[in-house]
């Protein structure tokens, strides 16, 4: 993996583990206060319940002592009877105890803190999971030293009037209050538990898509990196091609003169049958004459923008004629099929010719001799298709990277630049240049040409 791929991976797992704890803090949290108001609400709904109770008694007994508040206040003793109920007592309005039930309380007075809470008239509601009923009852055995109980206590004003003419105090039976705050404590887990695992989910989605957007974004801009590399390389290696193109034109011209008139004194000599090394020079001779003229020839039609039409018939007969010798002083057997009978320009079919003269040199020497080296050139209907193949022993794979770029060649002492240039010239038409295949039973090349519109 590239370093600034795995840079952004462990950023995006980072980033991801760290929303994953802020959003699990923030639901434990919501959770914990959630449940702190539900208990709330729960334990306050017993006290809500009992303290209209509460106040119907004491009308009830103050009708009937009118005179007495404490004998009032202890109707409310009766609650104890209830069923659930563990303990009642009763204060008056100086917080002093009048009487309790049952009788084996231990302590039985009011906070000073609940006793000004209670006279600014509001009920008290708490809630004790375990509570410890020796401390509060004498002659609890050990099997029931805790329970969980509710203690409420509640303001009794007179009536008509809003101050407080004494207090109750209840201790209630929690166990049933307990079981219910259990059943809502696992609904709150689960449902805890559900929300982390969607939300992590869904983080964990999104910062998946987010890092393989970042990854995506980061392969398109490195693509985009190689073909400005390749396409600025292009533009330079075209520049220097034009550029040694008119040195070429020049250098050629002033060894045409030369070179015809080498060619006059070789041919003088040609007929010594004394000598046969002349008639091997006479031969070499000849066909660098011919090579001038058809560069020079290619040279001025691409100056002069003549062009003029070549059939597939000629093509393949120009490709076969340029590469029989080299084959045939190599031991290669070289195969050209016939063409085809549609026509392109010179401009465009020239510069085919030159690409594949290109590829079949390489796949001459890349063959032994007896091997073949064959040639295809067929018209696609939209395209004109050349490929060459060899019987070689295949191009090592650490140079099939770099096919196309100069500085990298098979051969001993070669630049690279035959494929390189041949590409560029494939370009140049509008052409694709592509290995097909490579392998120990030899190498494939195809050029497809687009037919112009």
């Amino acid at each position: 993996m590239p370093r600034p791929t795995l840079g952004y991976s462990v950023a995006a797992l980072c980033t991801g583990t760290l929303l994953v704890v802020i959003f699990s803090a923030l639901v434990i949290w919501f959770r914990s206060d959630l449940r702190r108001e539900i208990h709330l609400k729960i334990i306050e709904r017993d006290a809500s319940v009992l303290y209209p109770m509460a106040l119907q008694q004491l009308a009830d007994s103050s009708e009937n002592e009118p005179s007495n508040a404490s004998r009032a206040l202890t109707a409310l003793l009766t609650s104890a009877r209830q069923k659930g109920m563990l303990a009642v007592a009763v204060f008056d309005r100086e917080g002093n105890t009048i009487e309790s039930v049952p009788t084996n309380q231990l302590f039985v007075e009011l906070s000073t803190e609940d006793f000004l809470r209670l006279q600014a008239g509001t009920p008290i509601s708490r809630y004790y999971p375990a509570f410890p009923l020796d401390q509060y009852f004498a002659g609890i055995s050990s099997e029931q030293r805790e329970t969980p109980v509710l203690e409420v206590l509640l303001p009794l004003p007179r009536p008509g009037s809003p101050a407080a003419q004494g207090f109750v105090r209840y201790y209630i039976d929690a166990r049933p209050l307990s079981r219910e705050l259990a059943i809502i404590d696992g609904r709150i887990d689960r449902q805890t538990t559900i929300t982390l695992l969607v939300g992590a989910a869904l983080i964990a989605a999104v910062m998946t898509g987010a890092a393989f957007s970042v990854h995506r974004a980061q392969r398109i801009v490195a693509e985009r990196n190689e073909r400005l590399t390749r396409a600025n390389f292009e533009l330079t290696l075209a520049s220097k091609a034009s550029a040694v193109g008119q040195i070429t034109s020049h250098l050629i011209h002033g060894l045409q003169g030369s070179v015809e008139g080498l060619r006059a004194v070789v041919a003088s000599g040609k007929s010594d049958p004394s000598n046969p090394a002349w008639e091997s020079a006479a031969d070499y001779t000849e066909r660098l004459q011919s090579m001038i003229r058809e560069t020079v020839a290619l040279l001025g039609d691409a100056s002069a923008n003549a062009t003029y039409e070549l059939t597939g018939y000629e093509l393949a007969a120009m490709i076969r004629e340029k590469n029989k010798d080299s084959a045939a002083e190599k031991g290669v057997l070289f195969e050209v099929n016939e063409g085809f009978a549609a026509t392109t320009d010179s401009h465009c079919g020239s510069l085919l010719c030159l690409i594949a003269s290109n590829l079949v040199q390489n796949a001459i020497f890349a063959t032994n001799p007896g091997k073949k080296v064959s040639v295809s050139l067929v018209d696609a209907g939209w395209a004109i298709v050349l490929t060459v193949k060899d019987e070689g022993s295949g191009i090592p794979e650490s140079l099939q990277k770099h096919l196309f770029k100069p500085g990298r060649s098979g051969r001993p002492g070669g630049s690279g630049l035959g494929l390189a240039i041949s590409q560029l010239l494939a370009r140049q038409i509008g052409a694709e240049m592509v290995l097909l295949s490579t392998g120990s039973d030899g190498t494939t090349f195809r050029v497809t040409v687009p037919h112009k519109d």
